[in-house]
């Protein structure tokens, strides 16, 4: 019988005083603070529900429904902690809102993708997981961001996406490798997201705003289309909520 981890989010959390339903059933979780700190500006009377390190998760309610926001990490390892720590506390459907590269003509700079699975090229994940893993988002939430980004007219694509862990490793091989497989888009994070919550059984699924085109080499992080798809996509999610029971 394998022996306890010395540290498991469960110990880390009573360590950080937080008690059984503090966070809500949904949560909200980009990488970056000042996207979380937006998106808490929908909240109505949200509270600080803890901090460790440099992340903070509040929570408070959007529709009726108590949801929680936090700035959820940028990269494969720290998303993996902040996750674990998510489906530890009770949360039980995690939404990612993230951005990425993509990695097929028609996505351009300031669409948005929603991700159906993910494809593991980061290194967090093997300490979880076999090679052979399925790492697959749920359906219901899919269906919910897919349903809100129609019903606010957002230009959106459904595909996998692929999380590596070094970004100036993505080459030109591998972006046609990934190409040819149909991959959708490239980051640092959704695999990690998916994976944990898949195996602690809670629902979750990221939607991303194009950043750059990998094929052509066009950057795009100050472009005026992925700006607006970054405020696009946090209201898709928002909507979603609103979907969700």
């Amino acid at each position: 019988m394998l022996k306890e981890a010395h540290l498991t989010p469960e110990k880390l959390l009573s360590r950080l005083g937080l008690k059984p339903g503090t966070l809500g059933r949904f949560a909200l979780i980009p990488g970056p603070k000042e996207r979380s700190h937006k998106i808490l500006q929908a909240l109505e009377n949200p509270t600080r529900s803890f901090s460790f390190l440099d992340y903070e998760m509040h929570t408070g309610t959007y529709d009726g429904k108590r949801v929680s926001v936090g700035n959820g990490g940028r990269y494969a390892p720290d998303t993996a902690m902040t996750t674990e720590m998510l489906c530890a506390s009770g949360v039980e459907s995690l939404i990612r809102i993230g951005s990425c590269g993509s990695l097929q003509k028609e996505i351009k700079i300031g669409d948005l993708i929603i991700a159906t699975g993910a494809l593991r090229g980061e290194g967090t994940t093997a300490y979880y997981v076999a090679k052979n893993f399925s790492t697959v988002s749920d359906p219901g939430l899919v269906r919910a961001l897919t349903e809100a980004a129609k019903s606010l007219n957002v230009r959106y694509h459904l595909g996998r996406v692929y999380t590596t862990d070094a970004l100036f490793c993505e080459s030109p091989e591998l972006i046609e490798e990934l190409e040819q497989q149909g991959v959708s888009g490239i980051d640092m994070v959704t695999s990690a997201f998916l994976t944990i919550a898949q195996l602690r059984r809670r629902k979750a699924a990221a939607i991303m705003a194009v950043s750059d085109e990998c094929l052509s080499g066009q950057l795009g992080f100050r472009e005026p289309a992925f700006l607006e798809a970054e405020e696009k996509m946090v209201e898709v999610a928002l909507k979603a909520i609103r979907l969700l029971s």
